[in-house]
């Protein structure tokens, strides 16, 4: 099975592990479980090799291959894997909504078309952290959107936000209302675009997160999160204080995603987020592509449509065609 590339960060040097030439990992902990139901089932006149030879067949899910080859990365403590997918869109086309940088040094100066980019990555720092199967990690995504194309004001990166998470996995498998859940995620997340002032956006929250594959070529993902309050601003300008308050009016308490991997080469992706307010309703949907270049490259389209795209444009509504390249995918 052909999954996402993993990048090591080892010494000062950079390797990639293309798991397509990989052999294909063992899911112990499924295999384990596989052969005791197997021996419960089992018929008197079966052997025990006939069991495990069964269960070693079984195909482990999208999730649970990731996180095997993510395991078998970070036994080199100097491994860092990918997070999040880490592409680049060249040609990423929208409407720029120029209201938030009037009276900045760009004011109306935007161009429609630009850079968007994205860096995701994790460290696994703790294995088993309590019991098994519960693992500890760090992580850090940043996305940009670079007005690269715009000589006319020095090509500035027009937004650019940061994300470092402190995240609790639990990969064991067990049924929430009938559905599988691979894996429970409690996670404690900062966003923050890193400006002052007028532009400044930034806030806390706890996400709870589900993983559920009802197919081994389907995987589906809800996160719902709490976001930790902040004292009010007494000034706009104050430096301390809550930045944007009614951010939850328009992104919401949660988000539902999902990605379905077509064929070995092609997967297509989703993310659905509604603040589920029937008064003033907002929301915002993404679709992805992913596809084949070569061995390594995968290209990737993204259409983008709603509130939150940035945090930036965290109430104001955008759209965004953007065409690139995936240097990792979610698997």
């Amino acid at each position: 099975m052909k999954i996402a590339v993993l990048v090591l960060l080892a010494g000062i040097g950079v390797t990639t592990i293309n798991t397509a030439t990989a052999a294909e990992p063992v899911d112990h902990n499924a295999f384990d479980e596989c052969v005791l139901v197997a021996l419960k089932q089992a018929a008197p006149e079966q052997t025990v090799a006939e069991l495990r030879q069964s269960c070693e067949k079984t195909s482990p899910t999208l999730l649970k291959h990731r996180v095997d080859l993510e395991k078998q990365a970070s036994k080199n403590r100097f491994a860092i894997v990918p997070h999040k997918p880490n592409f680049v869109l060249p040609a990423s086309i929208t409407s720029i909504n120029q209201e938030p940088y009037v009276d900045t040094p760009v004011d109306s100066q935007l161009d429609d078309v630009e850079v968007k980019f994205q860096v995701s990555l994790k460290y696994l720092a703790v294995q088993d952290l309590v019991f098994k199967d519960l693992d500890l990690a760090v992580a850090f995504t940043t996305t940009s959107w670079w007005q690269a194309y715009n000589s006319e004001i020095s090509a500035p990166f027009r937004e650019t936000n940061y994300e470092p998470e402190l995240i609790f996995n639990y990969h064991h498998s067990w049924s929430l209302l009938g559905l599988p859940i691979e894996q429970t995620s409690l996670s404690f997340n900062h966003q923050s675009n890193g400006q002052t002032g007028l532009l400044s956006r930034s806030w806390n929250r706890i996400i709870l997160s589900f993983a559920f594959a009802p197919a081994d070529n389907v995987l589906w993902g809800f996160r719902t999160w709490y976001r930790l309050p902040e004292d009010e601003k007494v000034d706009p300008l104050d430096p301390s204080g809550d930045d944007n308050p009614d951010i939850e009016k328009y992104m919401g308490y949660g988000e539902l995603g999902g990605l379905w991997r077509i064929s070995e080469n092609n997967s297509l992706e989703f993310m659905f987020r509604n603040n589920l307010r029937s008064d003033k309703n907002r929301g915002a949907i993404q679709l992805g592509w992913s596809f084949p270049i070569n061995g390594r490259l995968q290209g990737y389209v993204e259409y983008f449509n709603g509130y939150g795209e940035s945090l930036i444009y965290y109430n104001r509504h955008s759209q965004r065609l953007g065409i690139g390249f995936k240097l990792t995918n979610w698997f």
